[in-house]
């Protein structure tokens, strides 16, 4: 009997054991990120659909729909055992979480992914345990990627307090010159 490769494919191919239908919207849509791996590393279900984790990008949709984001751009996460639930902010100030119904290696891999893409990180205490968190991220699309800055504000500060403004650029520039990024 005549297996029917179409309705899923083997963990060993490119598909990594998606159904087919899925992979192949899942890599139209990923194609339209130019330099974007299309390598899936992992996947997982959620309720209506998959997550995919590849080298350089974390999507989620169906086949429907497909989101998708640079690990570099996630600028905090993580995985919830409890609730099933992977949960991210971006640095564009978005909030997200999908619900994982077989998690795989999907919470290890978000945090993997994440942690390479920091270059250089310190958090540069305010007021006691409050702080700034300063950072260096790179695409890990690139080859050669240029370092973008970040600085994460910790809850109970303000951008508007002339100390927590002088702090960060001082960290910030002594960071960039240890790590010759200027």
């Amino acid at each position: 009997m005549r297996e029917n490769r179409s309705v899923s494919a083997r963990w060993w191919s490119p598909a990594r054991g998606l159904p087919t239908g899925t992979y192949q919207s899942w890599l139209e849509s990923a194609r339209t990120h130019p330099g974007r791996q299309t390598r899936i590393l992992a996947w997982a279900r959620t309720p209506s659909g998959v997550c995919i984790g590849s080298p350089s990008m974390f999507s989620y949709g169906s086949e429907s729909a497909w989101w998708h984001v640079g690990w570099h751009q996630i600028e905090q996460g993580g995985w919830n055992a409890e609730t099933h639930k992977l949960s991210w902010s971006t640095y564009d100030g978005g909030r997200e979480f999908i619900e994982l119904v077989e998690p795989g290696r999907m919470p290890e891999l978000f945090r993997e992914r994440v942690s390479a893409s920091i270059v250089a990180e310190r958090f540069v205490p305010i007021a006691g345990e409050r702080g700034v968190t300063v950072s260096g991220r790179r695409d890990l699309a690139e080859a050669s990627p240029a370092i973008t800055w970040h600085q994460t504000l910790g809850r109970g500060l303000s951008w508007n307090s002339d100390e927590v403004r002088e702090a960060v650029n001082v960290a910030l520039a002594e960071l960039q010159a240890e790590y010759g990024l200027l």
